[in-house]
């Protein structure tokens, strides 16, 4: 595909079985299954041998976070090795006061980012070093167990170096298949800065 048109266009892969959206579903909800059902076809491809990355984007709320949990689980669920990590939110009120990290391959959680201290302020939250260690190692061990990685998310934190940089960056040297998720404002950076390839799909998510 052209560098300009990166949306998912309709992909086969024979190892893994498609999903269809249930009935009585919404046409945005429809459309969003559509997608995701087009990327794990993708991701197919990728477990045979062919390298390559999924860039899953959209604003925040949009489901990012729940979109690469659930392509990782429908991975898992047909023998693949997924590893890397995903950060849900933390509500309260429903209003987001921070991010927990998970490690894919353990389920293992740690405390990410807060709205309020302590930590390493960055933007408008307060990151944990034990948690970012932790994703870190997560990274780094999926580097020599695993088939494909999520990381959810690569942001201004690790384009400046810190955050999840360095186990993402190892994971790159790896070669290993990525799913990552990306606002969409930072896709160009985050391709120029992990050496993408320029067809790489992007999954566009709305809230």
């Amino acid at each position: 595909m052209p560098r300009g048109d990166r949306h998912l266009h309709p992909l086969r892969a024979p190892c893994l079985p498609s999903w269809t959206a249930e009935r009585g579903q919404g046409a945005a909800r429809r459309r969003r299954l559509a997608h995701l059902e087009e990327a794990l076809a993708y991701l197919g491809k990728l477990l045979q041998g062919k390298a390559g990355a999924l860039i899953i984007t959209g604003p925040i709320g949009s489901g990012k976070t729940r979109a690469a949990t659930w392509l990782s689980a429908r991975l898992r669920s047909y023998g693949a090795r997924v590893g890397g990590v995903i950060s849900p939110r933390v509500l309260e009120g429903g209003v987001t006061v921070g991010y927990r990290v998970r490690d894919v391959s353990t389920g293992e959680q740690r405390p990410l980012c807060s709205v309020s201290p302590p930590g390493m302020r960055f933007g408008g939250y307060y990151f944990s070093p034990e948690g970012i260690a932790f994703a870190n190692r997560a990274l780094s061990k999926a580097t020599a167990e695993v088939q494909i990685v999520v990381i959810d998310e690569v942001g201004p934190l690790e384009l400046s170096g810190g955050g999840f940089a360095p186990g993402v960056l190892a994971v790159r040297r790896a070669g290993l298949p990525l799913i990552l998720s990306v606002r969409p404002s930072l896709i160009d950076r985050v391709s120029r800065w992990l050496g993408l390839p320029g067809d790489a799909p992007i999954v566009r998510l709305t809230p």
